[in-house]
Order: C-alpha cells, then structure tokens, then sequence
C-alpha cells in the first residue's frame, strides 16, 4: 500500500497564517511544484494533505498536495 505522511496544520506557524490570510483576500498565488510544474489561481482553504486551488476558468477548485509544493507566492 502506499504510505502518506500527513503534515498538521500548526495556526501559530507564521507560514500558515500567512497562506490563510491570502485565503481570507482571494489572493492570486503562483505555485511552484517539486517536479517543476506551476500553477496559478486563488486558494480556496487548506489541510493537513492539501491546499485547494481555484484557477482561471475553473467550476471546482484543483486539489494540490502539500507535500509537492516547492514555493508559493502571491501574485501582484
């Protein structure tokens, strides 16, 4: 079977407060994957294993795993 570690959502971490007041703003971010893929949109919430995702065009939010994110920056 294949094996997940999930990583907990700490509210005290500055980083987490920081992607929650993006959510809060519907600000625009960049991510940038491990595997060198990008993607743009506006997040939507977060969890232990995900961060959703809404992207131009798109009804129902991209579901990204955290765990594939190398970098994530707003959009100005």
């Amino acid at each position: 079977g294949v094996q997940t570690c999930a990583l907990p959502i700490y509210p005290s971490q500055p980083g987490i407060r920081c992607l929650q007041q993006w959510i809060r703003q519907q600000t625009p971010v960049q991510i940038e994957l491990c595997g060198g893929g990008c993607l743009q949109g506006r997040p939507a919430w977060v969890d232990a294993d995900f961060l959703a995702l809404h992207t131009e065009g798109g009804s129902a939010p991209v579901l990204v795993n955290r765990g594939a994110i190398a970098l994530i920056r707003p959009q100005t």
